[in-house]
């Protein structure tokens, strides 16, 4: 017997519950299907347990930078116990998160997704059917081109270590490895990365990235650019990496070398949708280009969007006006602000040097080094950098780069100051607290 709905969700992350409650106070009869956690990997085995870990390991980082000057006795970022507390929330909200959808009337199915044909899915052997599909199945770790590659943890295995290893190699100079390499080594491991490439981070400001580098390999993380892995052998007690330049072992290693479209087992050439290593093709409404039943939505699209939470939670918002309103609203991006959770905090938003000398318009930057300034001098804190762009005809603000603890407060600022086109001077109008960190806004931005 087959299961007929109105629309069948595959994937439970922030794509798919930004559709699937909505489509239900519609009326619409929906179905959620999810291969592994409900929720998928943000509260699961990304963001918010990452999120969880890093917040202890900043206490102890500020505890740390303050002892001598009212703080007294040794604070450390105790991994054993910090995954426990950890465990108390991801152990328990996927449950939450799919009696959620069932108490919204939506029907939950364990299993993976795979088209039969362009209206009929098979979840291991429950045959569903539907008008309207939406894709929204995120990312998986990218196949990588040595012997040996599939041993490597990936980031649920990592953020699910009851134990941290002594020593561990991330694979991969991008945000999951200097995340989780910062954790790591904050906790006392002795941590490597490995890039085949000769710079990390390439997406953000590469002076800001430079100056993290340093404190990284202060705090003891080893980096090893421009090395190819040939090959990893692992067994049960150490991993053997071998590049073109030397043989590493360590305990550990964590792929952290990108992500790549979770679309494999879902069988899409049954059903007719166009796809490449990118994701699946759709147009500016979302809808699948060669079958109108389907709609993608978050990181597996093929729209180059940068794989954010929020960014995916506006796409499943756009997939639900389409259904009901009837193709009308097309995906403005605008600016997303972007947060790697290192100490500091690295932090980008907007138009970047480089795409806005690409694009010839003239701007204004100010360089900032605000280590000195009060917020972060009573902290103790490293080093503080900032740069901001504006626009020399019209004064608003176009991009903006952070380095500090406080990276994330300032561009959420920034970000909202762009995605409303406000001016130098209408954000400096703005009363603030003093002393507070946003209170330095004035100092940060160039001004005529």
């Amino acid at each position: 017997m087959v299961q007929a709905y109105d629309v069948i969700i595959i994937g439970s992350g922030p794509a798919a519950m930004a559709a699937a409650f909505p489509l239900a106070e519609a009326t619409k009869r929906v179905a959620v299907i999810e291969g592994n956690r409900f929720g998928g990997t943000c509260p699961n085995f990304g963001c918010d347990p990452k999120k969880m870990l890093y917040t202890r390991s900043e206490a102890a980082w500020q505890a740390g930078k303050l002892r001598g000057t009212g703080i007294e006795g040794t604070i450390s970022f105790n991994w054993e116990d910090a995954m426990k507390e950890k465990n108390t929330y991801t152990d328990s909200v996927y449950q939450e998160i799919e009696q959620s959808l069932k108490k919204a009337n939506i029907d939950t199915y364990h299993g993976y997704a795979s088209f039969i044909n362009e209206e009929t899915v098979q979840v291991d052997h429950i045959t569903l059917s539907a008008t309207t599909f939406i894709i929204a199945t995120g990312l998986m770790p990218s196949p990588l081109p040595f012997k040996g590659a599939e041993t490597l943890l990936t980031n649920e295995a990592f953020l699910n270590l009851p134990s941290l290893p002594k020593s561990i190699a991330f694979i991969g100079g991008g945000y999951i490895s200097f995340e989780f390499a910062h954790l790591a080594a904050r906790a006392g491991a002795n941590v490597h990365i490995i890039d085949s490439g000769h710079r990390g981070l390439k997406a953000f400001d590469q002076d800001h990235v430079q100056a993290l580098i340093k404190q990284s390999e202060a705090l003891g993380i080893t980096f090893h650019w421009n090395e190819e892995i040939s090959s990893i052998e692992s067994n049960a007690h150490d991993v053997t990496i071998k590049t073109d330049k030397q043989t590493l072992t360590v305990d550990k290693a964590v792929h952290g070398a990108g992500r790549t479209p979770n679309i494999k087992k879902l069988n899409l050439e049954a059903a007719n949708i166009h796809y490449d290593e990118a994701g699946i093709h759709v147009n500016n409404t979302l809808q699948s280009i060669s079958n109108p039943r389907v709609y993608a939505a978050g990181d597996v699209t093929a729209t180059h969007s940068l794989p954010l939470t929020p960014l995916s939670s506006h796409e499943g918002s756009v997939v639900v006006h389409n259904i009901l309103e009837g193709q009308k609203q097309t995906l403005q991006q605008g600016a997303m602000p972007s947060v790697v959770f290192t100490i500091p905090k690295l932090a980008k938003v907007g138009k970047t040097k480089e795409l806005l000398d690409q694009e010839g318009i003239a701007y204004d930057v100010k360089n900032t080094t605000m280590t000195d300034w009060l917020t972060y001098s009573m902290i103790k804190e490293d080093q503080a950098l900032a740069k901001v762009y504006v626009c020399k005809k019209t004064g608003k603000i176009l991009g903006a780069d952070f380095l500090t603890i406080y990276a994330d407060q300032w561009i959420n600022l920034l970000s909202l100051a762009i995605q409303l086109e406000l001016t130098t001077e209408q954000l400096t109008s703005v009363h603030y607290t003093y002393p507070s960190v946003l209170g330095d806004s004035g100092n940060v931005l160039p001004i005529k």
